[in-house]
């Protein structure tokens, strides 16, 4: 059994399962961490609004252990059975048990099937600027793939410039 637990942020009959104010103390969170400028390095998200709604817009879980949220995934641009993949992780989650989490959060997604009983996935994509060879590292040791690099595929807002992304797959064969 895992230590961790995905708690979906959705509508259910009109009702969020957080409230706004909540997702936005996590903005908040990613911001007081330092990390808000490597994750939202394209300028698309900015504040605090800008993330609730971008949320709200995607398939969204919150990652949970012993009770406190220790990172957020969300997937975007649905294409078929694939989607872009994003990831915060939060300080709360010790270093020791990060790539367990990613391990698990990979898993479970690709491991989710519709009412028919189809795999809801069959790839994620990420895309990281080349210069995070930390997350690029941690990706690959949480499962995934990388497929290649994309000249100027990353925007980086704050310099005003594009860079090179790396990209990384993830299948349920690669998981395997």
């Amino acid at each position: 059994m895992s230590p961790f637990n995905m708690i979906p942020y959705l509508e259910f009959d009109g009702v969020r399962s957080f409230a706004d104010s909540f997702i936005a103390l996590l903005y908040e969170r990613c911001e007081f961490e330092g990390h808000s400028e490597t994750v939202f390095y394209e300028g698309t998200i900015r504040n605090e609004t800008e993330f609730v709604k971008a949320l709200k817009s995607s398939v969204t879980w919150l990652v949970v252990q012993d009770e406190v949220i220790v990172a957020v995934i969300w997937l975007t641009r649905h294409e078929g059975k694939f989607a872009r993949f994003h990831f915060i992780t939060f300080q709360a989650c010790a270093r020791r048990h990060l790539v367990k989490m990613g391990q698990y959060v990979l898993r479970e997604i690709m491991q989710m099937k519709d009412n028919s009983g189809k795999f809801t996935f069959d790839m994620l994509l990420g895309s990281i600027p080349a210069r995070n060879r930390g997350a690029v590292n941690y990706a690959k040791k949480c499962g995934g793939k990388v497929c290649g690099e994309l000249p100027n595929g990353a925007w980086i807002e704050r310099e005003g410039k594009s860079e090179n992304a790396i990209l990384i797959a993830v299948t349920r064969e690669i998981l395997s």
